[in-house]
């Protein structure tokens, strides 16, 4: 009984950390599609048409897929900072699969709160 408990426990912890992650990203690039575009329009409407379309189902998917994919792009961005193929290779699939990771959490905690 206590190992289910701390199981729940644990799994409710981890469905919020992927969570605060999805909305942290999603928060970003809010920010940045604002800033390029300098409107607050853009910034309000991104956020507003991604957490709409986070309450779809396959767009959540689609959208959970595609963020992690960004990330994997992130870890190679970041290992041509160090001139090196195998560097990038390693981070982006580190990258993809730590956001996707997190990405699994965050459509838990999405199903069990929406």
């Amino acid at each position: 009984m206590k190992n289910e408990i701390r199981k729940g426990v644990n799994e409710a912890k981890e469905s919020d950390n992927g969570v605060t992650w999805l909305f942290t990203e999603i928060f970003i690039i809010s920010v940045v599609l604002g800033i390029y575009y300098t409107s607050w329009w853009v910034f309000g409407g991104a956020i507003v048409v991604t957490m709409i379309a986070l309450m779809i189902k396959p767009l959540r998917i689609l959208i959970l897929v595609l963020l992690s994919l960004a990330c994997g792009y992130v870890g190679w961005i970041i290992g041509h900072w160090f001139d090196s193929t195998a560097a990038s290779v390693v981070l982006s699939v580190l990258f993809a699969l730590a956001a996707g990771g997190a990405h699994i959490w965050a459509n838990q905690w999405l199903d069990d709160n929406s």
